[in-house]
């Protein structure tokens, strides 16, 4: 498959394949970008000869998060099946990431907020450039993180923390996701994809059926509810992108854009 807005450089002698995101200007997801991060990572997953799956960024920010014209335009003319859909695809992608049975790590050039935080929650590992930020700012629209944000932030960093976060919807800079465990490094923008790529190195040197059935494992450990709490994210997407916050929100978000 030839990607319009996607690109895999694989580092062949040392078995990791760069998912290098590229949407310019800022890496905004839409059905067809989502669509092709599920076609790839299937790919990945399937390549032998990769054993770590690097996700970073062609542009100057990671992922800023859904794009708020296709929202606003979803929102206004009331297709709540159209926007459950694009929710549902980008819940498939960031599955696939957790699933993977190689380590998964997510390089934070830029800001990542919404769809793009939720997408490296569910990488295995970030890194951070000190610049960037990260957040879930849904609130701010009338919505909630419908890619399963939710869930991943609530086992990362616990409830309360993950509410508050959540219901401020606040920007956090690279050292207070780092002081979260949010992220595993802060690095400086020239060092960031150096020091990223030599952690893959080291994930790909470990056995590999080993580093599967590990993974496999903790996942079970926390996702005994998984299925269920995603579904239950769509049901609460569906209430508020009717509700009139959610058009105002939109709306506000799109005339500062």
């Amino acid at each position: 498959m030839i990607y319009k807005h996607l690109e895999i450089k694989k580092i062949k002698d040392v078995h990791i394949a760069k998912l290098i995101i590229n949407r310019p200007p800022v890496n905004a997801l839409n059905d067809e970008l989502a669509n092709e991060l599920t076609h790839a990572l299937r790919g990945l997953e399937k390549d032998e000869n990769v054993r770590v799956v690097v996700v970073c960024s062609a542009v100057e920010v990671f992922i800023a998060g859904a794009d708020i014209a296709m929202m606003k335009e979803l929102c206004e003319t009331k297709n709540v099946n159209a926007m459950l859909d694009f929710d549902r695809k980008l819940q498939e992608a960031n599955c696939l990431l957790e699933e993977m049975s190689k380590p998964t790590i997510a390089v934070i050039n830029g800001h990542a907020l919404g769809g793009g935080f939720e997408l490296a929650l569910w990488c295995d590992f970030r890194f951070i450039a000190h610049n960037a930020r990260v957040g879930l700012p849904e609130i701010k629209l009338g919505l909630l993180p419908g890619a399963g944000g939710i869930q991943k932030l609530v086992r990362i960093i616990g409830y309360s923390k993950a509410l508050r976060l959540m219901l401020e919807g606040k920007q956090l800079s690279a050292i207070e996701a780092y002081e979260l465990g949010l992220v595993e490094q802060v690095c400086s923008e020239a060092d960031l994809l150096e020091t990223a790529i030599a952690f893959a190195e080291a994930m790909a040197k470990l056995p590999v059926k080993a580093v599967a059935e590990i993974k496999h494992c903790a996942n079970v450990a926390v996702n005994e509810v998984s299925l269920t709490s995603l579904k239950r994210d769509l049901d609460g997407l569906q209430v508020l992108f009717e509700t009139e916050e959610a058009q105002k929100g939109l709306g506000a978000s799109r005339k500062r854009s």
